[in-house]
C-alpha cells in the first residue's frame, strides 16, 4: 500500500492526538492521588491539633463526665448546620461515651461530636492496639472513661488477642464497650485484623462489633483515593452509622 504525504500527515497527527490524550490521563491518575493527600493530611492535622488542645487543659479531678463546653473536639455548630433531630438518639445522649481511636476516627470526630455532643475523642495519626492500654489509663485518670467506651483501632497494624483482652480487662465489665472493626479496599491485614477483634469480641459479654466492613464496603464514594480514610461526605455518613448502630443496641 503506497502513503501519500497527506496520509502520513494525518497519520503523525492522529498519533500526536493519542499521546496526548494519554499523558493528560496519566497526569490526571498522579494528580488526583497527591491532592486528595493533601487534603487528607491537612484535614488529619487540624483535627489532631483540636484534641492535643483539648488534652492540655486542666481537668477538676472530682468531675466525672465533661460538659459540653470542655469536651474533646467541641465545636459550636449553627442550629440549621446540625443533623436532624428524630429523637431515635435520646438513648445514647444519657451516655458518657469514649473514644479511643486512630485516624479514621480522628477524621470522622467532629462529625461525631457534632451527633454526640458529650463524647469524649482521643484519636491520633498511626495509633495501633498496643497503644490503646496506656490511652485509657491517661483518660481514667483524667475522669474521661465514660459508660460507653467506642475503639476504633486496627487499622495500622494486627495485633494478639492478648493485647486487646488485656485492653478489654482494664475497661471492665462493668463498661459496654463497643469494637469499630477494620475497613481497607486495599488494605492487606484487614481479614486479619477483623478475625482478631471477633475472638475478642466472642470472649466478652459486655464487647459487640461494629461492623463498619461490610457498610464501608458497600460506599466506595465515602473515601479518598486510599480506600481507608474518609472525604468530608464519609465522615458525616460514617459518624452516622456509628451512632445508630450503638443507638440500636440500646433501644
Amino acid at each position: 500500500m503506497k502513503y501519500t504525504g497527506r496520509t502520513s500527515r494525518n497519520i503523525n497527527i492522529k498519533a500526536l492526538g493519542l499521546l496526548l490524550c494519554i499523558l493528560v490521563a496519566s497526569y490526571g491518575i498522579i494528580k488526583a492521588p497527591a491532592s486528595d493527600t493533601r487534603k487528607l493530611e491537612a484535614d488529619l492535622r487540624k483535627k489532631q491539633q483540636l484534641i492535643n488542645e483539648e488534652k492540655g487543659k486542666k481537668v477538676d479531678g472530682t468531675s466525672t463526665l465533661p460538659s459540653q463546653s470542655t469536651s474533646a473536639l467541641h465545636t459550636t455548630v449553627p442550629a440549621n448546620n446540625m443533623p436532624a433531630d428524630t429523637g431515635k438518639d435520646i438513648t445514647i445522649k444519657k451516655h458518657f461515651v469514649t473514644v479511643i481511636g486512630d485516624s479514621v476516627f480522628l477524621g470522622a470526630s467532629v462529625a461525631f461530636q457534632q451527633q454526640c455532643e458529650n463524647a469524649v475523642v482521643d484519636a491520633k495519626i498511626s495509633r495501633q492496639v498496643v497503644q490503646a492500654l496506656d490511652v485509657a489509663k491517661q483518660l481514667d485518670k483524667k475522669h474521661k472513661l465514660g459508660d460507653i467506651v467506642i475503639i476504633a483501632l486496627g487499622t495500622n497494624s494486627n495485633f494478639n488477642s492478648k493485647s486487646g483482652q488485656k485492653l478489654i480487662d482494664y475497661l471492665g465489665k462493668d463498661r459496654t464497650i463497643y469494637w469499630i472493626d477494620t475497613y481497607g479496599k486495599h488494605l492487606d491485614i484487614q481479614k486479619d485484623v477483623n478475625n482478631t477483634i471477633q475472638r475478642v469480641v466472642a470472649a466478652n459479654k459486655n464487647v459487640q462489633r461494629i461492623y463498619w466492613s461490610k457498610e464501608g464496603e458497600k460506599h466506595p464514594d465515602w473515601f479518598y483515593q486510599d480506600g481507608v480514610h474518609l472525604n468530608p461526605h464519609g465522615e458525616k455518613k460514617y459518624a452516622r452509622f456509628i451512632m445508630q448502630m450503638i443507638q440500636s443496641s440500646l433501644d
